[in-house]
């Protein structure tokens, strides 16, 4: 019996081993969807495209302030770069698919160099059902202009009709602290409508520079 594809993951799994569009079906909703699949930048994994915007965009309410628990679907039926985000039903088909969410700057131009770049399971840091300010949460890998640390905590602000996921780099307390050569107030993986912008992050370097979040998992 053919099942239908849930996840990137799931035609990687079947041999499958181009980055593209891929449609995936959700059982719940009886649903086909077209998505972005990485299955390259890291080895044994795929990761599905849940949003995506150009930083020009960053004052759209549905991307500055919305949180990952709410409805504020953007050309969900057309994954792009600079303008896209799921719709909830679908992020929470695709989160019961994955054990990681990730999120990178400028994908298309710098794929996955593990610079500006930051990745956690679900186990230990739900994006999804994690609301608060300036909480030390748990990710695998994170880094901000060239700070890294793994296995480590990180500060993260979250909240329904305030504010997208992101880390506040000159703020510190936790393991990981990206404060030498932060902008003041800079935020870093969204929310980039307050605070000075740094432009030495990828993710605000420009115009044009995207800020990519994922859902995957591992072979």
């Amino acid at each position: 019996l053919e099942i239908t594809p849930q996840s990137c993951l799931d035609y990687l799994k079947r041999g499958f081993k181009s980055d593209g569009y891929y449609t995936i079906y959700d059982f719940k909703t009886d649903d086909r969807i077209t998505v972005y699949c990485d299955m390259t930048s890291e080895a044994g994994s795929a990761w599905t495209l849940v949003m995506s915007y150009a930083f020009k965009n960053r004052h759209m309410d549905q991307i500055a302030r919305k949180s990952m628990q709410q409805d504020t679907p953007v050309n969900e039926h057309s994954p792009n770069w600079n303008l896209y985000r799921m719709s909830l039903s679908q992020m929470t088909h695709l989160k019961s698919q994955s054990t990681h969410w990730r999120s990178t700057c400028t994908f298309p131009t710098y794929k996955v160099d593990y610079t500006d770049y930051v990745r956690a399971k679900f186990t230990d840091f739900d994006i999804m059902t994690f609301l608060g300010r300036g909480i030390c949460k748990k990710v695998e890998y994170v880094n901000i202009r060239g700070h890294q640390c793994a296995q480590c905590t990180s500060k993260w602000w979250h909240g329904n009709n305030v504010y997208s996921p992101h880390i506040d780099s000159p703020s510190n307390g936790c393991q990981f602290v990206p404060t030498q050569g932060s902008a003041s107030s800079e935020n870093n993986f969204g929310f980039y409508i307050q605070g000075v912008v740094n432009k030495k992050f990828r993710c605000s370097a420009g115009p044009l520079s995207t800020t990519n979040w994922w859902f995957g998992g591992y072979l």
